[in-house]
C-alpha cells in the first residue's frame, strides 16, 4: 500500500541552511519509502526543497496550490500532479483528505495555521493521523511551550502532547510515522 505523506514546510527564502537540508532529507526519505509526497506546490523555500528532493529520488509528488499563486508564478512546474484552487480552505482540505499523516518543517503563519488546524481536528477526533513536527535548530519550541501553557490554563484538554509527536530530525520523523503505521496495521489485523 503507498501511503500519502503531507507536508507542510515554509516557502520563505533566504531561511538558515540546517533549515533547507531538512527539508531535502525528509523529501528523499519519504520518496525512498515509496511514499507519496503531498505539498503546498511551492517552488520556493522548505517547499521548493522538499518537492525538489523527492522528485530527484524518483518519489511521486502531488502538489494543492492556491490559484493566486500560480498567476504569481511560484508554483512547481516539474510537477505534474498540480491541484489548484481559489482559497486556502480548499488547500488545506486537499492536503488533508488524501493524507494518511502529517509532517511538519519549520514555517511561517501558513505553516502555522495548517498546524494548528490538523491539531485541533485530531483533539476533536475528525482524524487520527500521525502529525509530526520536525524540530530543526528548536524551531517549535515556542509553539509547543505555549500548547503546555494552554493546557495549564485549561484552555487545551489534557492529552494533546499525544497528539503530536516531535522529532529532531527528519529521519526521526521518518521513523515515528512508520511505527505509526505499523500501530495501525497491527491493530486493523487484530481485529
Amino acid at each position: 500500500m503507498t501511503h500519502h505523506i503531507t507536508v507542510f514546510a515554509a516557502s520563505a527564502d533566504g531561511v538558515h541552511a540546517e533549515y533547507l537540508e531538512a527539508a531535502r532529507a525528509l523529501g528523499r526519505g519519504i520518496a525512498e519509502r515509496g511514499w507519496t509526497l503531498t505539498w503546498g506546490g511551492g517552488r520556493n523555500g522548505l517547499m521548493g526543497a522538499v518537492s525538489s528532493a523527492a522528485r530527484a529520488a524518483g518519489g511521486e509528488v502531488r502538489g494543492v496550490i492556491l490559484d493566486r499563486f500560480v498567476h504569481m508564478g511560484v508554483q512547481c512546474e516539474a510537477t505534474l500532479d498540480m491541484e489548484v484552487v481559489a482559497d486556502m480552505r480548499a488547500r488545506k482540505a486537499g492536503l488533508d483528505m488524501k493524507c494518511d499523516a502529517i509532517v511538519a518543517l519549520p514555517g511561517g503563519l501558513g505553516t502555522l495555521d495548517e498546524v494548528a488546524e490538523m491539531l485541533c481536528f485530531k483533539q476533536l477526533g475528525i482524524h487520527a493521523k500521525p502529525i509530526v513536527l520536525v524540530d530543526t535548530r528548536g524551531y517549535w519550541s515556542p509553539l509547543l511551550a505555549t500548547l503546555e501553557h494552554a493546557v495549564q490554563e485549561g484552555f487545551v484538554r489534557e492529552g494533546l502532547s499525544g497528539a503530536v509527536v516531535v522529532a529532531a530530525t527528519p529521519h526521526e520523523a521518518l521513523a515515528e510515522i512508520e511505527r505509526a503505521f505499523d500501530a495501525a496495521a497491527g491493530a486493523s489485523g487484530s481485529r
